[in-house]
């Protein structure tokens, strides 16, 4: 990593405008609406001293690019007050060149009057108004969606100014944004300019872990927000991270619970909890809605501490900030895994696993039901391919549980083959046996060594609990 952002980090440090932060509680909201557990201010260098340092590190990522340009054009609102500042840092270090900015209003006296449509530009702005083949550099704090950067892109376009090379940032977030797309790379394949930054998230990763720079846990969990949110480099960058085993053995049995009453709960963990081959067992929201989360819990754990699932049906469904009060609760409750079937979108559906992660929660994402009429192409509200995505964006952000319909063994196959070739190797949760009339060893097959069978009423709604899911397990 080259010197200047290396000082770059360590000026942001120091100088308080980059954070990260250890609880939940002192994230900040960005104004992509995420909650963010890393932020960087550039705002706060609103002085002699900081702006001059700002402006040194500007411009070693400009002289870096090796780029050579004419003019420095700063983009309304913050680029605007970097331009002059930029441009001397840059002669100081032998690049001179001129600095412009756009007026928000056309000037019309002195040299403005009676000008012809090439000098047109003289009235749109101050500094130096580059020529039709001058190279123009343009400069802003940092890229989001990156509204205002297409905005000075056509400005600069329709006065006939087209040799824009280069487009130089703070900080690269290095974040998808809220539709899945990746607004830097398609910013530079629509404008043809390229983007560069001082920093990017990488860096300050990479910086703070090396350095010892920040606490343990707010590494995790900034670490956890770039697999979530991150580009696909920054995701190769900072690796899936560590496996999550929801489940102890690599094939099990795991008890829907979707009783009426806590007695028949407590009844079904008693009959089950030693029987080797349960793996743990799935909690629905009608015991949580009729007796409290946490009580459910409690009376699991008399006799078992093996792994308790919260099925919301169908978690993952709300906007994106509920995300983070449904794994706070969820948490609070004692359960140790969730499953998610974010058909509210991809926005909601990275919040939702963020903040269960954040939580110390294990994620387990599901797609496609076991019903008919379910998706598009037979007859139901949700595309097949919006149902692949659901599954991708999952195994992108490092899950590696997944809930697939049993009784459509195709459909295990094909979501097998799309998660792993996003190098993910998937472990499944499958009901829709028993009511279905699918056998488990043919399931098995389709899905691999590591399959975890669903099973509600055959278990539960059995004249002999301990001997029906004695009989289930016997089939792993």
């Amino acid at each position: 990593m080259e010197a200047y952002k290396i000082n770059f980090i360590d000026f942001l440090l120091k100088t308080g405008a980059l954070k990260v932060f250890e609880s939940p509680s002192d994230d900040r909201t960005l104004k992509s609406k995420r909650i963010s557990p890393w932020f960087v201010n550039i705002g706060d260098f609103n002085d002699g001293e900081s702006s001059n340092a700002l402006a040194g590190f500007y411009a070693d990522a400009v002289i870096s690019s090796g780029v050579e340009a004419k003019v420095l054009y700063g983009i309304p609102d913050k680029g605007v007050g970097l331009a002059a500042p930029v441009a001397m840092a840059m002669a100081s270090k032998g690049h001179n060149v001129g600095w412009v900015f756009s007026r928000k209003d056309e000037k019309t006296h002195g040299e403005a009057t009676n000008l012809g449509y090439e000098d047109r530009i003289k009235k749109l702005t101050v500094g130096r108004a580059p020529k039709v083949d001058d190279a123009i550099i343009q400069l802003d704090d940092v890229f989001t969606a990156g509204d205002a950067k297409y905005e000075a892109n056509a400005f600069l376009k329709s006065l006939g100014r087209t040799n824009l090379p280069l487009l130089a940032i703070a900080v690269d977030r290095q974040e998808v944004a809220i539709d899945s797309r990746e607004a830097i790379a398609e910013y530079q394949e629509k404008t043809g300019t390229c983007v560069v930054s001082i920093v990017n998230a990488v860096d300050v990763y990479n910086v703070l872990k090396e350095g010892n720079l920040a606490p343990k846990k707010a590494l995790e969990r900034l670490a956890n927000y770039l697999r979530v949110y991150g580009t696909k480099d920054v995701r190769a960058a900072i690796g899936k991270g560590l496996e999550q085993r929801v489940i102890g053995r690599d094939r099990s049995v795991i008890p829907a619970c979707d009783v009426k009453t806590l007695e028949q709960f407590e009844n079904l963990v008693k009959q089950t909890a030693d029987i080797d081959g349960i793996g743990g067992y799935k909690i629905g929201f009608g015991l949580g809605l009729r007796y409290g989360l946490s009580r459910v819990v409690e009376t699991a754990r008399k006799y078992t501490n093996k792994t308790l699932i919260y099925d919301h049906q169908k978690a993952a469904t709300d906007i994106p900030d509920t995300g983070k009060d449904f794994a706070e609760l969820t948490k609070e409750a004692g359960i140790d895994a969730v499953i998610l079937f974010p058909q509210s979108g991809p926005e909601t559906e990275r919040a939702w696993i963020y903040h269960a992660l954040d939580y110390g929660l294990k994620v387990i994402v599901g797609g496609e039901m076991t019903h008919s009429a379910y998706k598009k192409s037979e007859g139901g509200f949700i595309s097949d391919e919006m149902l692949d995505e659901m599954y991708l964006i999952g195994a992108r952000a490092g899950i590696n549980n997944f809930v697939v319909p049993g009784n459509k063994l195709d459909r295990i196959s094909h979501y097998k083959q799309i998660i792993e070739a996003e190098g993910i190797s998937p472990i499944f949760y499958a009901p829709g046996f028993i009511a279905q009339g699918v056998k488990i060893s043919d399931a098995a097959k389709v899905a691999g060594n590591r399959f975890h069978r669903i099973v509600g009423r055959g278990i539960y709604a059995a004249k002999d609990i301990r001997a029906a899911a004695i009989e289930h397990t016997s089939q792993l």
